[in-house]
């Protein structure tokens, strides 16, 4: 997981990025970049926007940090299932780094919608998720990595 500047019109929108990807056939080599994503639909699956029928897909998504990258793990069928909602031009289960202009035609990275959704469920917080009660320690470990320091 890392921080990535989405060019929006003459600026930039802050996002976090992956740095492998993650779900069906995907990398899923970043157990960090894994619980972000399993995060993201343990939030998504408690929210009251979420609609019903996606609930109980989400609902099976566990924080363990691993995917099997397969059609039987939970993270695949909810990342398909949102995808296919959204009308996303790509159906395939993955989720890949978001990269140049964060485009695919004119939609954006799938990774890049999921953070809108998860600035509007916590807008207090974003983009520090750490400040997130539920946040995992991994994911925790990340945003707090890429908080600039002071040296002396």
């Amino acid at each position: 997981m890392k921080p990535y500047l989405h060019p929006v019109g003459r600026g930039f929108h802050f996002q976090w990025n992956l740095d492998s990807s993650v779900g069906k056939g995907g990398a899923n080599s970043s157990h960090t970049d894994v619980s972000y994503i399993q995060w993201y639909y343990t939030l998504a699956a408690a929210n009251p926007k979420t609609p019903e029928d996606r609930k109980t897909i989400y609902r099976r998504v566990r924080v363990t940090g691993v995917c099997t990258g397969t059609d039987d793990d939970p993270l695949v069928a909810s990342i398909i299932a949102q995808q296919l909602a959204l009308n996303h031009p790509q159906v395939d289960g993955r989720i890949d780094v978001a990269h140049g202009t964060g485009k695919i035609g004119t939609t954006a990275f799938f990774v890049l919608r999921l953070r809108a959704r998860l600035a509007d469920m916590h807008p207090e917080a974003w983009p520090r998720l750490d400040l997130i009660p539920t946040c995992p320690d991994l994911v925790v470990e990340a945003v707090r990595e890429a908080i600039p320091r002071l040296t002396s």
